[in-house]
């Protein structure tokens, strides 16, 4: 979030404005009070706060309710970082005045910065109702929703926030991590309601395959194939992968196994003309393509990223340059060929080197719409592949008696020409539970990762050099694995804003990650001074002791986690191992207990069974140690039968 400072210059009231309250803001005016409230003002903004503070104090001594003063002198406590005294300041303030929004505003400021998202709502909500045109009102109230957890209402306030700001960095960045928090909750909701079904094997692979790691890409699609073998883009999905890993002639037998579910598959037929094309095969590729853009030019277009289509999976998917360099021998052949499909090679590969072609050499430039936008025509596009010809008509499709299938047909198809927000409105309007839940999860997963996407990209675009990129830089290589280049990011962000809160326990985390302790230590301890409840930082640093067989600090920073929210396994487990540590049985047993869910590999049954072996209590130690043994064979079993699929995929 932004400094205070300048948020506080703002708030500040003038000699001016104070001198014209009414009458029930301000019941006497005097040479003696306008003498002591220009001597404030004059001493503030020469930064002399002591003066400015005695001279405020002086007007109170006469004038006591007047609420403009005191929300001055809390600024200047602000200003000198006096919190407790300043926020005594606002609260006298609101009592007086209970419209005052600064007053309301610096408030829920000052709960953010404590961690006290929930306590800082009220305040915040009452500063945006009172003055709706401040963006930092805004900003900090997004931030305070995702303190307390309500990550509905933090994006409606940041898109609220972005109609005012829309190149602020730190909203876009909020934006677009508070549509991948939603994400993730649909991908909970859906493994909790249904963990072996072919969507969660789905969003799985897709996930691998957005990390360029290939061959678990594979076995996930793999899987999800065999719970559902005849499950439209599967295939091609899959097919995507292999040819992104160069393997053109399995790519190609996926293609054309979609093509046998689903014949009008204009991804599998644009896809499998790109293999072609790759493998040399000009003549069959052109043939491809045609078929493609005569069922649907603009969605062809977009599968490729060509043109001006809006970006689709696709579009940052760039070719190596071998393969770029070999195909680019075809270009004087394509250039003397007089068809749609040679201008579609064209454009596919101006797009690959960075170039777009003008209109008259792109073929995605027509495509009739819907005659009307009735459900027994969008029936017919959907079943004839036009999905482009949807677009038009949007959610208007929809009547009081659309089954909830056809509903998921046009969220789908809306989803593949890019309009999310859309897509996002027909599944709303379903039903939270019932036979659908995994389908409809999986595509509000899918928006929200989308979502998620165009807000970084306007990130980008907004400012390349910006902390909030390099955050986001960072975050990035963390989810790949890579370490490295994520704390690189994270201290170039850090360099260019160090006061913003979340970046010192991000570095921190993957310094404690990698073991170096002390490093790690100097991170989270940076973070909690900029919010003393952050649960993650509390949580390992507590961690970090624990290492060390320095059981009591643990217990300091776990019990502080745990109280800040951090009703967690983990820092259950963790809490546990703590006084377990410290020879405290009885409290570790209890700890270890509440664990248990969250224990997938049988560490925390096999602490829990030294626990009982310590109390003497030896079945309830076998029992627990039979557990351990059990769940950890199963979970090296996994391993053991995962490590020669991939094996044999690389292969």
């Amino acid at each position: 979030m932004q400094s205070l400072f300048p948020i506080i210059l703002a708030l500040a009231i003038s000699p001016g404005s104070l001198a014209g309250q009414n009458a029930a803001s301000r019941p006497t005016t005097n040479s003696v009070i306008d003498s002591h409230l220009a001597a404030a003002q004059e001493a503030q903004h020469s930064q002399d706060y002591s003066t400015a503070e005695r001279e405020y104090k002086a007007v109170l001594a006469v004038v006591p309710d007047f609420a403009q003063v005191h929300l001055n002198l809390g600024l200047i406590y602000q200003l000198e970082n006096r919190t407790p005294e300043a926020m005594t300041e606002f609260h006298r303030a609101l009592k007086i005045k209970p419209g005052l929004a600064a007053a309301n505003l610096m408030l829920g400021v000052d709960y953010c910065k404590m961690g006290e998202g929930t306590r800082a709502i009220p305040y915040l909500t009452a500063a945006v109702n009172q003055d709706p045109t401040r963006p930092e009102s805004w900003s900090w109230l997004a931030a305070a929703h995702e303190m307390s957890g309500d990550v509905k209402a933090e994006l409606v306030t940041v898109k609220h926030a972005l109609k005012l700001q829309p190149q602020n960095v730190d909203l876009l960045y909020l934006l677009g991590h508070t549509y991948e928090q939603l994400g993730k909750a649909e991908v909970e909701r859906m493994q909790a309601a249904d963990p072996g079904s072919f969507r969660a094997e789905q969003l799985l692979a897709e996930g691998y395959a957005t990390s360029s790691e290939w061959p678990s890409a594979v076995i996930h699609f793999q899987n999800a194939l065999a719970a559902s073998p005849n499950q439209p883009g599967l295939h091609v999905e899959l097919g995507e992968v292999l040819l992104r890993a160069g393997k053109l002639e399995r790519a190609g037998r996926e293609f054309n196994e979609e093509l046998q579910i689903n014949p009008h598959s204009v991804r599998a037929i644009v896809r499998r003309g790109e293999a072609k094309l790759l493998e040399g095969d000009l003549d069959g590729s052109l043939q491809d393509w045609s078929q493609a853009i005569e069922i649907d030019p603009l969605y062809a277009a977009r599968v490729l990223g060509i043109g001006d289509a809006e970006s689709g999976d696709s579009a940052f998917e760039q070719l190596p340059a071998e393969s770029l360099q070999k195909i680019e021998q075809l270009v004087p052949e394509l250039q003397n060929r007089n068809s749609a499909a040679a201008q579609f090679a064209l454009a596919y590969l101006a797009a690959q080197r960075g170039q777009v072609l003008p209109a008259t050499g792109d073929p995605a430039h027509t495509n009739p719409p819907l005659a009307t936008c009735s459900e027994s025509e969008a029936r017919r596009a959907l079943n004839s592949g036009r999905l482009s010809s949807l677009a038009p008509c949007g959610s208007r499709v929809l009547t009081a008696t659309s089954s909830e299938d056809f509903r998921i047909q046009m969220a789908a198809a809306l989803f593949e020409l890019g309009d999310y927000e859309t897509s996002m409105k027909m599944l709303d309007g379903l039903p939270a539970g019932g036979r659908h839940l995994s389908e409809v999860a999986y595509w509000r997963a899918r928006c929200y990762e989308k979502l998620a996407t165009a807000a970084y990209l306007k990130l980008y675009q907004a400012d390349p050099n910006s902390y909030r990129l390099h955050q986001l830089m960072g975050d990035l290589a963390a989810t790949r694995g890579d370490d490295k280049k994520a704390i690189e990011e994270y201290r170039a962000s850090l360099a260019l804003k160090p006061s913003a809160p979340g970046l010192h326990y991000s570095l921190g985390h993957l310094l404690w990650k990698n073991l170096d302790v002390s490093g790690a230590r100097v991170e989270l301890e940076a973070e909690l001074a900029i919010n003393p409840r952050h649960v993650e930082a509390l949580h390992d640093l507590g961690d970090t002791y624990l290492l060390e067989r320095q059981p009591e600090k643990a217990l300091t920073y776990l019990n502080r986690a745990f109280t800040a929210g951090g009703d967690t396994s983990d820092i259950h487990r963790d809490l546990g191992t703590a006084y377990a540590d410290l020879g405290n049985n009885s409290k570790a047993e209890a700890e270890f207990n509440i664990a248990l869910p969250g224990d997938h590999d049988g560490s925390v049954h096999f602490k829990l069974g030294r626990v009982y072996q310590a109390l003497g209590e030896k079945e309830k130690a076998a029992h627990e140690f039979a557990i351990s043994a059990n769940l950890n064979r199963e979970s090296h079993t996994k391993l053991e039968k995962q490590t020669p699929r991939l094996t044999e995929i690389e292969k």
